[in-house]
């Protein structure tokens, strides 16, 4: 089962819990995912693996200090083991009572939860969910980008072109609705006819071959076949029945 990540663990002492509730209100409807033992953690579960856990999987720690607090082995636990995992402790003081001394941070002494709660944004930063919503659009972005990469280098080559001309071979004209067939040395077979000046022209898969073969065809003319190189136009003329 995946480990469920926090913005906040909120390290307190349950005698301060009345206080420490509209703190925990405000944070969450400001967005942010708070661990909170008493809701956090099910019946039967390990507690002190379980904090360990939760103070990793958190971004912050949130140390709700007060007399009450000071000789609690659990909170000692808690804001030392943030301090080893070098995540951000942000004190908030209750009363008068001097943080430990290892805690070189000055603490937030406001009585209101809403002012505390704006005090620590800041330091918070954006939610875990917005965090994660910039994640997936900057990962959009960049299989977008992939993909436009990957097109542009690995599209197929454009067709290569061949033009030619089919004209009688008395009058000089060009003869309209010649069949003419294509077949190159890669085996790629292509058909088109003339138009009504007798011109035709083919657009081949690459690789372009050397040579082509062509074949002519079209009712009262005799047919004609020929192998001719493929970088240039070819013209050809056709003998009429008699």
């Amino acid at each position: 089962m995946p480990r469920t990540r926090y913005d906040v663990f909120l390290s307190y002492s349950r005698v301060d819990t009345a206080r420490v509730q509209p703190l925990l209100d405000e944070l969450r409807r400001l967005g942010y995912s708070v661990f909170f033992d008493v809701q956090s953690i099910v019946p039967g579960e390990q507690w002190k693996p379980r904090l360990e856990r939760s103070i990793a999987a958190s971004r912050t720690l949130v140390l709700c200090w007060s007399e009450n607090t000071r000789s609690s082995e659990y909170i000692a636990f808690e804001y030392s083991r943030a301090e080893a995992l070098h995540k951000p402790i942000l004190p908030w003081l209750l009363d008068k009572t001097p943080l430990p001394a290892m805690l070189e941070i000055q603490g937030i002494p406001s009585s209101d939860p809403a002012q505390v709660a704006a005090a620590l944004r800041p330091a918070l930063g954006r939610t875990l969910g917005r965090r994660r919503q910039l994640q997936a659009a900057l990962a959009a972005v960049c299989a977008v980008l992939l993909a436009i990469g990957l097109w542009f280098f690995l599209k197929p080559p454009p067709p290569w072109e061949f033009h030619g001309e089919v004209v009688d071979r008395v009058s000089r004209v060009g003869i309209s609705g010649v069949e003419v067939d294509a077949t190159s040395n890669q085996n790629a077979k292509l058909s088109t006819h003339t138009d009504p000046e007798g011109k035709f022209d083919f657009h081949l898969p690459q690789p372009q071959p050397k040579y082509i073969h062509l074949v002519f065809r079209k009712e009262g003319y005799i047919g004609d076949a020929d192998t001719v190189p493929s970088n240039k136009p070819f013209d050809t003329d056709l003998e009429k029945l008699h």
